[in-house]
């Protein structure tokens, strides 16, 4: 939930710096991590600060860069479907990926229980009638179309990276860190590419912190710590409650309206995520017991 409220808060910033600034997507995604990475390592610093043991002994880096260009690669097909889709059909498309995610994971043999499908159901409806005008505007764009699915296809494949990367590591702040470490390379290796446009002034440099520090630093810390808690196809089915907060966040700051339909939308998306706490708890493995007479 922590996640989904920081990542929520990213199309506001976004359109904010678009209305104070002139600064493109691609700008706004470089600043993202050239932001990010270095606040992420101080916190790391910090957080490791007058403790004699090294934490850094269970954080396997290569693996985490790995997943750190993935995100990379989630990023920029969402920029470069978001040139050509509406948001309100990209959000439709992009928020396939707990479908795909639960999916893959019933593939890779993990059990998902008749109450997530139903809690799946329910997500998806919600999120189709949050973004009542999907079929407006005309023929959609296919390239569009597809690079929104990969977008949703590559997080998916993120969830499921960053299940198997962290297992087991304590340091979840530290594997978080080497992620946004191996994001930010790629980013700095497009900057000779296109250059970058610098801040033109004082609050587009805050708004750029604040989804820095807000939409990026606090949701990735977050959804990694959830994966390795409670696994990725119910972290990936709790964060289905993002598009309301965005909603919501839309409607206080920029005036946007909200429709009744919408609101039904999220009374869905609510109740799916209800419906996955309500269901019963794992039962306490007795085997040992059994083992032991």
């Amino acid at each position: 939930m922590l996640a989904a409220a920081g990542f929520s808060l990213m199309p506001t910033m976004v359109k904010s710096v678009y209305l104070q600034s002139s600064l493109q997507a691609m700008d706004i995604a470089i600043w993202r991590f050239v932001l990010a990475a270095p606040v992420m390592w101080g916190l790391v610093w910090l957080a490791r600060r007058g403790t004699s043991a090294d934490k850094t002994s269970d954080v396997p880096a290569r693996r985490l860069l790995l997943v750190g260009l993935v995100i990379s690669a989630a990023v920029l097909t969402a920029f470069f479907a978001l040139e050509r889709l509406p948001a309100s059909t990209y959000i439709a498309l992009f928020f396939s990926y707990p479908a795909m995610v639960v999916l893959l994971s019933s593939l890779f043999g993990e059990r998902i229980p008749p109450a997530a499908w139903l809690a799946l159901a329910l997500a998806l409806t919600g999120i189709a009638l949050t973004v009542p005008d999907f079929n407006a505007g005309g023929g959609a764009d296919l390239v569009g179309v597809a690079l929104a699915l990969v977008n949703a296809a590559i997080v998916a494949v993120y969830y499921l990276l960053t299940k198997r990367a962290m297992h087991g590591v304590a340091d979840v702040s530290g594997a978080s860190a080497w992620m946004m470490l191996g994001s930010l390379a790629v980013f700095l290796l497009l900057i000779p590419l296109r250059g970058l446009m610098m801040p033109p002034n004082p609050v587009t440099l805050l708004l750029l912190t604040g989804i820095a520090i807000l939409g990026t630093v606090l949701p990735v810390f977050a959804v990694n710590l959830a994966i390795q808690r409670i696994g990725a196809a119910q972290s990936s089915l709790v964060s289905t409650v993002e598009p309301i907060m965005s909603m919501i966040v839309s409607m206080l700051i920029l005036g946007e309206v909200i429709l009744a339909v919408q609101w039904l939308g999220a009374a869905l998306i609510v109740c799916s995520v209800l419906i996955l706490q309500l269901r019963p708890r794992n039962r306490i493995d007795m085997s040992i017991v059994h083992e032991a007479g």
